[in-house]
Order: C-alpha cells, then structure tokens, then sequence
C-alpha cells in the first residue's frame, strides 16, 4: 500500500503526476519483475506478489531548511496520530520535498547529501510496541536551481523536453521506482544484495536501457522515463 507526503508547496500538477504513477505503477511488466524476488521462512517460499495499491496523499507544511531522518520519522507518526494515515505494516510511506530544502541521509558515516550523494532513499523503522514501518524520501529537483541537475531526468531526454513536461515528477518517477523495489525487496538492509553487494535498484540505477526520445514504459495511460531493475540470472531488464 503506497501512501504519499508532500513536504512544502509542491505544485498540484507534481503531486498529480506521482500519485498517478503511484496508482499503476503495480500494473506495469516493469513491477513485475520484483516477482523473482522471495523469501523462505520456515520452509515456505513466498514471492513478492504483483499488487502496489496506491491509498491517498496529504500536505505537509514544511518548517525545516534541513530534513533529517528523525524529522521524517516525526513527520510520519505526527499523521499517524492526526489520523491522517492509519499505521500499516503493509504500507510504504513516501515523503516528497521541494528541492529548495536540504536533506540528510544519516545512515551512514559520515551522513550523505541530497543532489551530491543520493537523489532518494529508504528506511525503516519500528513503533513501540507496533510493526516495522517503512518509508522513502524523495526530492523534488525541479526546485533546486542549477544543483537539481544531478537528479533531473532532462539530461537522458531528447531536446523536446521530459515524458509529461513536468520536471519534477517526471525526475522522481525513476528514483520512486528504484527506491519502491528496494524498500520491497531490501526494507531493513539486510534480505537481498546482489554478488557485487549493490541492492536491486542500485545494480542498474540511472540504467533506462534502449529507448528513444524521453520515455521508455507506460503506467496506465501515461509513458515515463524508468531505470531498469536487476533481475536475477537476467541482469538489468524492464519486463521478464
């Protein structure tokens, strides 16, 4: 179940855009390659399935010029208490910012920058005495000035400009795969990693295989420009 919070004044037609991706993006040949992807537990192998149901998006005002990790969590059991969300150990929670605010990734040390060091990430992390929550942080690089180039989608696109001439969510829509598919298959940073140690994103990110002019899948109605995935035994693919 994909929810999504919007941090700062992003434009309606952004938030638009990525709920509409959100809402097919489990219908797509692309998700259906996270079905390769299993577990066994007790002798019982379960695969990811092929349902990505998109619930519903809020608006969140922002009041940092930095988001850290802390604040995301704060921001998520805020809703949560609002009753803006309800608490879904099924869900993935995405928080969507504007590109003018600065975001740290402090999971590692030293802590990485947003535009220098990663464009979207995902984590987890666990209510007292509820279930694991998982979430991603996506920027909006549309917002960032001359620095955004580094997570915009125009440098693979043709001269006519993005899929849906929409800057940022047509930069996001990748990123917001690649982290859905390791968040689903990798949430706690400790199931799959391939035998380069790269997460299934990761081993093909910024990798849209052959395509021309500014898109390569389709998501319902709409045609977006999406990284390829790592598929076990296939390598970085858009369909099985």
């Amino acid at each position: 179940n994909a929810y999504n919070i919007y941090y700062g004044d992003i434009s309606s037609s952004t938030k638009n855009l990525m709920n509409y991706f959100a809402a097919n993006l489990g219908n797509t040949s692309w998700y259906n390659t996270l079905t390769t992807y299993y577990q066994i537990v007790n002798g019982v192998k379960t695969s990811v399935s092929k349902s990505l149901v998109y619930k519903n998006s809020v608006d969140v005002t922002a009041t940092k010029t930095m988001l850290r990790g802390s604040d995301v969590i704060n921001i998520i059991l805020t809703l949560f208490n609002a009753g803006k969300f309800p608490v879904d150990s099924n869900g993935v929670y995405t928080l969507f910012f504007r590109g003018d605010i600065s975001a740290l990734y402090e999971y590692e040390t030293p802590a990485l920058n947003w535009l220098v060091d990663f464009c979207g990430y995902h984590g987890a992390f666990r209510i007292t005495n509820g279930p694991i929550i998982k979430f991603m942080v996506i920027g909006d690089p549309s917002y960032a000035g001359a620095n955004g180039e580094a997570c915009e989608q125009i440098r693979f696109s043709d001269p006519g400009g993005t899929a849906n001439n929409n800057l940022g969510a047509d930069s996001m829509v990748s990123v917001y795969a690649h982290e859905m598919a390791e968040t689903i298959t990798n949430y706690n940073g400790a199931w799959y990693f391939n035998s380069n140690g790269n997460e299934n994103g990761d081993a093909c990110y910024w990798d849209f295989g052959d395509y021309s002019g500014n898109s390569n899948m389709v998501a319902g109605t709409k045609r977006f420009l999406v990284q390829q995935m790592w598929v076990p035994t296939k390598g970085c693919v858009m369909s099985l």
